[in-house]
């Protein structure tokens, strides 16, 4: 069975997203002007738009695969980033440091995500057990 995995196209697709919009993510902007996204410019009002509903996408990911890590820091990691990036769309002055930061923390969730699925399967390899990776927080 083929699986998306929904929290790396989220990541991915938020900053391809916002290496097109050159106003509100300036230094992300220069990635993607270097891979010849400038082209995309034009749409800069969707590419938000697309950054937001990516983020959102990349956080649904983080929760279905929590049930398979069970880590608590890494699923608060990534609601802290995902809130971050929209608090800094509707309530900061547009700032876009905040939101390239969270942007930022977006993809480094995937990352640890993919390392901790990694770790857990792997642990789960050696000791056979079904449910020996979920980490609770008592």
């Amino acid at each position: 069975m083929f699986r998306i995995p929904l929290e790396k196209f989220g990541s991915v697709g938020a900053f391809i997203a916002a290496a097109a919009c050159p106003v509100c993510f300036p230094k992300i902007a220069l990635i993607g002007a270097i891979f010849g996204l400038g082209f995309l410019e034009q749409y800069e009002g969707y590419a938000t738009r697309a950054v937001q509903v990516l983020a959102l996408v990349a956080f649904v990911g983080q929760v279905i695969a929590f049930s398979r890590h069970r880590n608590w820091w890494l699923l608060g990691f990534s609601a802290a980033a995902t809130t971050l990036l929209f608090v800094a769309y509707y309530e900061i002055d547009f700032s876009p440091f905040v939101l390239q930061f969270a942007l930022v923390c977006i993809i480094a969730a995937s990352v640890w995500l993919v390392v901790e699925l990694r770790r857990c399967a792997k642990r789960k390899a050696v000791s056979e057990q079904p449910n020996c990776c979920p980490t609770t927080i008592s």
